[in-house]
Order: C-alpha cells, then structure tokens, then sequence
C-alpha cells in the first residue's frame, strides 16, 4: 500500500536530528485529582460515574474483566528510515519508538539493497557480496533495549530478475519477480544465519505480493484471457523462504500472505494489463490451490482503512480494511490456513493527501482512530500483532506519529497509553461498559490511574493493576454520559520516569 521508498533516500528535509527531544517536546506536565476516602465506599454503588474534584486515593483493583482477552496484540511501530541513515540516528530513532511503546519494530529487509551482486555462496552470511551494516546497527540498537525486531524480506536484486519480465515506468525494478525462488530462499538462510542468533525470531515472506508495487507481473495473458500468476509465484517463493528459515531456527515464527488492502474488480472489469492488483481474498484463493499452499506459521494483512471508523462492510467489495478484518479471517478460515493467527503489519491514517492514498483525517481524528482501532483488535483473540505504520512523514506517506520535522501529532501519546470502551454504543442507565487499554511503555505489571470528569475537575476512580504487557479492563458503572481517562507514571523503556495519559473517551447513557 506504500509507496516505493529509495534507500538513498534521507536529505535533511526528511529527517529529524533528535527524535527524542522531539518527543520529550511531546509530554506536557499534568495536574493529578484523587478521590476522597469517603467516596471509596461508594465506588462499589455507582460512584464509578465520574465524580471528579475529590482527593484521596482509593485502592488498587486487579484490571481484568471476563471474557476480555488479558494481553493486547503486540504493539508495533515502523520506521522506513531507520535502515537508511548514520549508525547514531537508527540508533537514536530505535529508542524513540521503544519510548512511545514499540514492543517490536517492523523493519524492511531489502534483499536487492543487501546484495546488490550475485553472491559467489550465497548462504553465507560472510559473503563479500552483502552488506549487512544498516541492519545490524538496527537489530543490536534494538536488542540492547529489549525490543523485538520483525524482519518483512523483499525486494529483487537486478541479477536475480525474469529478464522475461519487462522493465516499468511506473513501478520499481525490484518488483519484478526473481527468475529462481530458491535464490530468495538461499538469501533467507544467509539472513537468518545472522539474526537468529541475536534474537531475530519473527519474519514476513516478501511485502504485499498481491499489487505490482512490490511484485510484478501480477497477471499473464493465456489464450486471450489474462490469468494470475502472482501467486504462483509467491507460492514458490514462500516455500523457499519458510524451509530455509526454519533450517536455521525451528522456533522462528514466520508469516505469509501480507496482503496490501487493495485489489480490483477481477475478472468482470479488469485486468487490461499484467499490472492490475488482485484483490486480498483472490491472493488467498490463488494461494489455496492444490500444488500451492506454502507453509506458514501467521497470515499477514495490512488492513488500511478506507473510511472513518465504521461498523458496516461493503458487500463484495475488493478491499478489505480493519473494519472489514471479520471477513478476512472468514477467508483465511476458507483456505488450509484454518485457523492460523493474524498479525496486521501495517496500519495508519494519513494527515495529508498523498498520491497513493487519497484518504486523510485532521491530527485529532488521527489520534481519535488510533484509539478506535485498538478497541476492535483488544477483543480479536486471532490478531495477535497490529504494527502502525509509521514513525515519521515524509512527501510520499502521511501517516506518521511525528510530522515531517520531527514534531510528534497528539497520536504519538496516544500510541503509548490507548483506552477506549469496548464498545461504541450507548449504555442504559444503569449499565455497565468495559474500558480497555494498555500502557504501552510497561515492561511489566504496573499500576495505571482511571480517572472521570467531574464538576470539579478529573478525579481518580481506581487504581487498576495491569497485565504484564500493560494491559488492563475496567467496568465502570456512569450514572449518565461520562468521560474517562487513564494516567500513568513510570519508567519508561532506557529512559526515566515519565507520565502519559489517554485520550478522554465518553461513555454515553441513553
């Protein structure tokens, strides 16, 4: 769904010098209200409503509700950049997005930037032919502060190219797809032989295989028909991919699919070239075919929304973003990938219109959405990875938690400390809703304030013990329509304490 980036890429204009001060530059400094002693006996008959403006703390309640998942999906973050510039930024950037609360880092792996000749052994890691500097700069910044890294492998070098495949104007030469797979997969094993052992574990096979962007052709004309052939390819390529891998660490967990959102109405409108996009259920029919079927151990989606959030799918549609993710699963569970987990390793809105993706919402709304996708995955027991992309904007993609010089948008914060109510609708007087969250920034159970607004101001209603992931649920009983916030301070990951709050969320009363 991205753009093309060129690894040359990184003029000042793109960058930022300082992450961290930028978000240092983020945090603001809060007033904290606490609930009188006395207000403690009522929280267990209603009081949870949000009287706010009272001052003592009440005590700390264990922040799991039945029947609500005790862990969030991983958390992810990725950086375009972080391969492309000097050692002392990626390093400077890793630790940026540790302390927003990455849990693990997506990060591309070009294998035609890696290996720009043809490796005389090409399952070597120490062949002189690649170049692993910018990644190991990456995978030792993050093993030193106790992020995970997922490596997404794509891109073909020029020497591994089908020269039958002609060269584009409009997509880049590493889209067209390798003549052999067993040259990517001998790449995997070289890769993996590095990483393994410095605690890489988690790997994508190639980057949306189902749009030209990333792999051409997607389609071949056959007796006047034109027919796909991308995941055939793909195919190849995975089986290639996963066995190489898993010859070097058994225990690595591998993802396929990665399916770009997008897809056109095929065969009834299109396609009238080879580089029309197959829409993400035909990859998934496609793959499916006897003779096919690459192993896996996780289905990879990038759910990009092509609407504000919404609660109804468009039948038939050949897009299928984060609210249509009920459908997708359905297909996957279609296929004799029954069952397997999901991790969506790409997710944002954008604040700026961009050529590949007209949509884009105000920084409010950015901020607003984020917590919204959160709710919808938190309850999703399949997803078990949601990765937003990405850390920074630049003039191609505007999706990023910090602007294009480096100054973070409110849903960097938000990033770090999502809640939001399980549920959308509003509740009947005297109901109950489930506030759910996750302080991204813990590394272990921690303490995380749920505060109402009052008359008087913001008030603590408990004190919620979270997972070890930081998440926690909360039932809250509003004796009309309230909003709530989570506040919470402490360590953050190689840095000192810090505070973050939520976003105010409303529960309405009918």
């Amino acid at each position: 769904m991205r753009p093309y980036l060129n690894v040359r890429e990184g003029s000042d204009n793109l960058m930022i010098s300082s992450p961290l001060e930028a978000l240092r530059r983020m945090r603001r400094t809060r007033t904290q209200v606490v609930i009188t002693r006395s207000a403690v006996a009522a929280l267990a008959v209603g009081a949870l409503a949000g009287c706010g403006g009272v001052s003592a703390q009440p005590s700390a309640v264990k922040g799991t509700v039945s029947g609500v998942p005790t862990t969030s999906p991983v958390a992810g973050i990725q950086d375009d950049r972080v391969y492309q510039v000097a050692p002392t930024e990626a390093d400077s950037r890793v630790q940026t997005m540790t302390r927003m609360g990455a849990a693990i880092i997506r990060l591309d792996v070009r294998w035609d930037v890696v290996a720009t000749a043809r490796p005389k052994n090409p399952k070597d890691q120490n062949d002189p032919a690649y170049n692993w500097a910018p990644y190991d700069t990456v995978v030792d910044a993050a093993a030193k502060r106790g992020v995970r890294v997922l490596m997404t492998v794509w891109g073909t070098p020029n020497w591994a190219a089908d020269r039958r495949v002609k060269r584009s104007a409009r997509f880049p030469d590493n889209a067209r797809r390798p003549r052999k797979a067993g040259d990517y997969g001998n790449f995997a094993y070289a890769l993996a032989s590095r990483y393994a052992p410095r605690g890489v574990r988690d790997w994508e096979m190639w980057n949306e295989p189902n749009i030209p962007l990333f792999l051409r052709p997607q389609f071949t004309k056959k007796k006047g028909k034109w027919v796909n052939v991308s995941t055939g390819t793909y195919s190849a390529l995975a089986k290639s991919f996963y066995a190489n891998v898993k010859k070097v660490d058994k225990g690595s967990r591998i993802a396929g699919i990665v399916t770009s959102p997008a897809g056109d109405q095929c065969p009834s409108s299109c396609p009238r070239s080879a580089d029309a996009r197959t829409s993400p259920s035909d990859f998934l029919k496609g793959v499916n075919r006897r003779g096919l079927r690459p192993p896996m151990n996780v289905v990879s989606h990038h759910p990009y929304p092509i609407t504000k959030p919404r609660d109804t799918n468009f039948a038939g549609a050949s897009y299928i973003d984060l609210y249509s993710i009920n459908r997708f699963q359905k297909e996957v569970d279609r296929t004799y990938l029954r069952g397997k987990k999901l991790w969506l390793t790409e997710f944002g809105f954008a604040t700026v219109k961009v050529s590949e993706y007209s949509m884009f919402v105000s920084e409010s709304q950015q901020a607003l959405y984020l917590q919204d996708a959160y709710r919808r995955v938190r309850p999703n027991r399949r997803i078990r990875m949601f990765v937003w992309y990405f850390l920074q904007d630049n003039g191609q993609w505007g999706s990023g938690l910090l602007r294009q010089d480096g100054k973070p948008k409110p849903a960097a914060e938000v990033f770090s400390l999502p809640m939001a109510p399980l549920s959308s609708r509003p509740i009947s007087a005297g109901g109950t809703a489930t506030l759910v969250g996750q302080v991204r920034t813990a590394r272990k159970s921690t303490e995380v304030k749920v505060q109402s607004r009052g008359s008087g101001g913001w008030g603590t209603i408990a004190v919620v013990t979270t997972g070890k992931d930081g998440s926690f649920a909360f039932t809250v009983r509003p004796g009309a329509t309230t909003l709530y916030r989570a506040l919470w301070t402490g360590d953050v990951p190689s840095g000192t304490a810090s505070t973050r709050t939520s976003w105010p969320v409303t529960v309405r009363v009918k």
